[in-house]
């Protein structure tokens, strides 16, 4: 890895690392120097170089090899006096994080009328010099997209990405990625035995739910109701004129405001449920999207394997997130593909990168079907990460 501070070279880090995950949506760092000069100033019989001095904001570019890979700000430095060393270490994120931290429009609009999700998040990211770059179709355009008090620009849009089962991603170096998972796969397969050095795991449904209710309004019944046309030669109608309604009009006055999405969670055998309210306007297509949504992401989020593997490349290409991997787990008994959801470059003693991945239907509309449940044979899935065998090679 290579670090560059408001474009200058900074090679003097011990340790560092670079992580991406789909969750937090805004690319993190972190780098740790030895700083010579508080060293020597605090510890005796202590020399080394000078550390250039580091501050807070500085522009931070981060390239393995050639790629740029993260492109933010030094948002925080600490600093460590001990054991006969001194340190300070350097953290931050890419530029989308003040997506997370600032809020939306602050100075208005407060509702936007008549967009699709992609002009939305334009929208609220222009303020923040972020562009918006859509991979796929977003669906059917908001008759309102509401802009709560105080919500921050992440949250307005993310919740928009919701209805439209969607995932809102940053590419690391300024730009909001509007897409879906797994559109391609990793340049090589997970093997344990094989290519993983280590791995770690849990498995809980403390955040699952056998049942996931969204509640939302439209106004569909309203864009139906046609002018009343006023008559001024007409009397009021007495009480005995008036006649009973038969229930249809407040019917679909109902089915026109109220809409509701239900998804079930058949591993969930307890009765856990859990209700929703849409944060924008939802007719029934978007809140029973959203449902789903909500329960594929939970039951993404109890699940979870990190395996480490040697280096951050794999026949040439980088590890990284929103992929499709093939795994081939002894211990953990999984022979199936699953998604990338995080990674993290690390630079220290060792070169390593840290691969989470989850169920690859976590956050897709396809139907699951029977990617929960392993290929036959021990060391099918990870034979798709390699390429085709030279039937001309000879024996070494």
């Amino acid at each position: 890895m290579k670090l560059f501070l408001d474009g200058v070279a900074y090679d003097q880090w011990t340790s560092g690392e670079v992580t991406r995950d789909l969750k937090d949506f805004s690319g993190s760092f972190s780098f740790t120097f030895r700083d010579g000069y508080r060293s020597a100033a605090t510890l005796p019989y202590t020399i080394g170089a000078n550390l250039p001095r580091l501050r807070n904001q500085m522009q931070a570019k981060i390239m393995i090899g050639k790629r740029t890979v993260l492109v933010g700000h030094v948002e925080q430095i600490a600093y460590d006096v001990g054991d006969g060393n001194a340190e300070v270490t350097i953290s931050g994120r890419d530029k989308t994080g003040d997506l997370i931290d600032c809020s939306a429009l602050a100075e208005g609009p407060a509702e936007l009328k008549g967009v699709k999700l992609e002009d939305a998040a334009a929208k609220i990211a222009e303020p923040f010099g972020l562009k918006v770059r859509t991979e796929v179709d977003t669906g059917d355009t908001f008759d309102r997209y509401s802009i709560d008090l105080g919500e921050t620009a992440f949250s307005a849009i993310e919740k928009g990405s919701r209805q439209r089962s969607v995932l809102i991603l940053s590419d690391g170096v300024g730009n909001i990625v509007i897409t879906r998972t797994g559109k391609t796969r990793a340049p090589d397969g997970i093997s344990l035995p094989g290519n993983v050095l280590a791995v770690s795991a849990s498995f809980s449904t403390a955040k699952r739910h056998s049942k996931t209710v969204v509640r939302g309004q439209s106004e569909r019944s309203g864009k139906a109701r046609s002018a009343a046309v006023l008559d001024a030669t007409a009397e009021p109608i007495g009480a005995d004129s008036r006649n009973d309604g038969d229930g249809s009009a407040r019917e679909r006055e109902r089915k026109g405001t109220v809409a509701t999405g239900r998804a079930e969670d058949s591993e969930i055998k307890r009765y856990r449920p859990k209700v929703h309210l849409a944060r924008s306007k939802a007719g029934a297509d978007s809140a029973q999207d959203e449902a789903d949504w909500r329960n594929r992401t939970s039951r993404a989020g109890g699940d979870e394997q990190t395996y480490t593997v040697k280096g951050h490349e794999a026949n040439g290409e980088l590890w990284t997130v929103n992929q499709v991997v093939a795994v081939s787990d002894a211990f953990l008994d999984i022979e199936r593909d699953l998604l990338i959801s995080a990674v993290r470059y690390a630079e220290a003693d060792k070169i390593t990168t840290d691969i989470s991945v989850c169920s690859a239907e976590a956050f897709d509309k396809e139907p699951v079907g029977k990617r929960r449940t392993n290929k036959t044979g021990r060391g099918k899935a990870a034979k798709k990460g390699s390429g085709p065998l030279d039937g001309t090679a000879e024996a070494l």
